[in-house]
């Protein structure tokens, strides 16, 4: 079985039964994954990396820095779906000067963690998760640990979707960190980059979007079986 990530754990929720069982098959199967298909990756490389970049910086400056490079790759293209994809990430970058990054994470100072590819066991499944930063700070005198997802889909994802992550991303800090700090729920985030949405833990937890998650992966599961 190949590694199994996060957007592929929605791709096979959004199919019918009938095409669940190719998917699972091509799971099973070695994969060369297309640099430009669209669903993740490095297709949108050019607006994740520098959001991400900003999450820690707030120097806004790098986002119209970043759409002046883009926009000369755009037109040193040749390939049409090239073009698309450097647009695509011309449109996010563009909106993302409306993100109140301050907002993702906490007003304490926050030390930022080295953070590392996991691949962990859930609910029977076993998921990649890569954040794009882990930071730990401290409230009340309590030595906390957050981090934040940017993930990005051409249709987006929905909220429940994206529970999805912020699940998995939740239980990557309790078993990488737990035994230092507390894993924090509202600075357990996910964000969606062409949605311009974000969802943390305590609205997974809030909005009952657990019973979405568990049961998708005791699907998927048994369909791997």
């Amino acid at each position: 079985m190949n590694k199994i990530s996060v957007s592929d754990v929605i791709k096979f929720i959004r199919k019918s039964a009938k095409s669940r069982v190719t998917f699972i098959a091509l799971l099973k199967r070695p994969v060369i994954k297309k640099e430009e298909d669209g669903s993740g990756g490095n297709y949108w490389v050019h607006s994740s990396s520098t959001i991400s970049q900003v999450f820690k910086s707030e120097e806004l400056k790098q986002i119209d820095l970043k759409i002046d490079v883009v926009a000369e790759k755009k037109r040193n293209a040749t390939l049409e779906r090239s073009k698309n994809m450097f647009q695509k990430n011309i449109e996010i970058l563009a909106s993302s000067k409306d993100i109140e990054f301050g907002e993702l994470k906490p007003y304490f100072d926050v030390t930022y963690l080295k953070n590392a590819k996991s691949i962990l066991v859930l609910n029977g499944v076993s998921i990649q998760i890569i954040p794009n930063h882990v930071f730990v700070y401290e409230k009340d005198d309590i030595k906390k640990v957050g981090a934040i997802w940017f993930v990005a889909k051409k249709d987006g994802y929905s909220k429940q979707e994206l529970s999805l992550f912020v699940f998995s991303l939740y239980q990557y800090l309790m078993n990488l960190y737990s035994s230092k700090y507390e894993a924090s729920i509202e600075y357990c985030i996910a964000f969606d980059i062409t949605k311009g949405h974000k969802l943390n833990y305590k609205a997974v937890l809030d909005l009952g979007y657990l019973t979405f998650v568990t049961e998708n992966l005791k699907l998927l599961k048994k369909a791997i079986d």
